[in-house]
């Protein structure tokens, strides 16, 4: 009988050549961006990593016969690997485009179609989206939720609807713990550090003061990633059988992601705690969910009123006990604590 790991593995091909790309335009972008990532990668310190000793990091995208949307962090032959197939890498375009295109969208963000190149607009939500990808990778590594004696498997979201129900909490916390991390990293650069003025550029608003640039960075960082947790969670999920999810149900990452991308703004003298209310966010996520599509409302309800019951609260504090245990590890760090109680 052919194994659970060799079953996951299935439909893996290897390194995707990049120069069979059809189209020039996607194939010269997917250049640029591994090109970037793996820059970052070997420029990241000791510090950057709270001082965890591992191989050299490289980005790359896999080739797969099957469609397989997915993304791993593995370590193998003297490298720590981040890489993500090629139809996941082509399904955050997609999205990223169709968020760029949505009149809703645009008219949340407060942009004129006349002064703003929609490309530019597009390659922003694709640059948020695997920036956040690889940088919840890259806390796999770092943090150490990888089994260092086995090649594989620490995908940040396995398309694998029957491996979904062979977790447990501490699998989901480690993937809470992998977003809170990446988050922080995120909106570090596009906030903070170099990345922030090439996006309100591509905003068109690089007159903005210091907040209100921060909101509307803000604004289209949220869009990205509930765009990205919308379309990779699958819709039928048994909403029963969470206790033994690999990965937290969307609203949940979504929920974490807001009081995570909050305790970083009160960090760094960003937005008010006011700016994170109920109803901004209940606009964002009808104009990410009216922009991609799909009928998913009717699964999401369930799932919500699942979470705000009795055995939802059960979940919602065993969660919150193991997201702590695994911050409250030793770690020779100077990461910020993360504690979204």
């Amino acid at each position: 009988m052919q194994s659970k790991r060799n079953r996951a593995c299935g439909g893996y091909v290897g390194k995707l050549d990049i120069e069979k790309i059809d189209s020039s335009s996607f194939r010269s972008l997917l250049s640029l961006v591994q090109e970037g990532m793996n820059l970052a990668l070997r420029l990241e310190s000791a510090g950057a990593s709270g001082g965890v000793e591992h191989p050299p990091f490289h980005f790359d995208y896999l080739e797969v016969s099957d469609g397989k949307k997915n993304a791993h962090a593995f370590q193998h032959e003297g490298f720590s690997f981040i890489v993500a197939t090629l139809p996941l890498v082509e399904l955050l375009w997609d999205l990223s485009q169709k968020l760029s295109r949505s009149q809703l969208v645009l008219q949340l963000l407060g942009v004129d179609r006349a002064q703003v190149r929609l490309e530019a607009l597009h390659a922003l939500f694709f640059q948020f989206q695997l920036s956040f990808l690889v940088s919840h990778e890259y806390t796999h590594h770092v943090h150490e939720h990888i089994d260092r004696d086995v090649i594989a498997i620490a995908g940040a979201w396995t398309e694998f609807v029957e491996d979904e129900t062979n977790g447990g909490m501490g699998y989901q916390a480690q993937e809470l713990d992998a977003d809170g991390y990446a988050i922080y990293l995120v909106l570090g650069n596009f906030l903070r550090g170099e990345g922030r003025r090439g996006a309100l550029a591509q905003l068109g608003r690089q007159d903005l003061a210091s907040i209100e640039a921060d909101e509307l960075t803000l604004k289209c960082f949220f869009l990205a990633l509930v765009s990205m947790f919308c379309s990779l969670w699958p819709e039928n999920i048994n909403i029963t059988s969470i206790w033994q999810f690999r990965h937290p149900p969307a609203p949940v990452r979504i929920e974490y992601a807001i009081r995570i991308a909050q305790m970083w703004c009160d960090q760094n003298g960003s937005v008010p705690q006011s700016w994170f209310g109920a109803g901004r966010f209940r606009g964002l996520f009808s104009a990410a969910v009216g922009a991609i599509g799909g009928a998913m409302r009717e699964q999401w309800d369930v799932q919500i009123s699942f979470l705000r019951g009795e055995e939802g609260s059960k979940y919602d504090r065993s969660l919150s006990e193991h997201f702590d245990a695994i911050r409250k590890r030793p770690r020779t760090s100077i990461e910020p604590a993360l504690s979204p109680r």
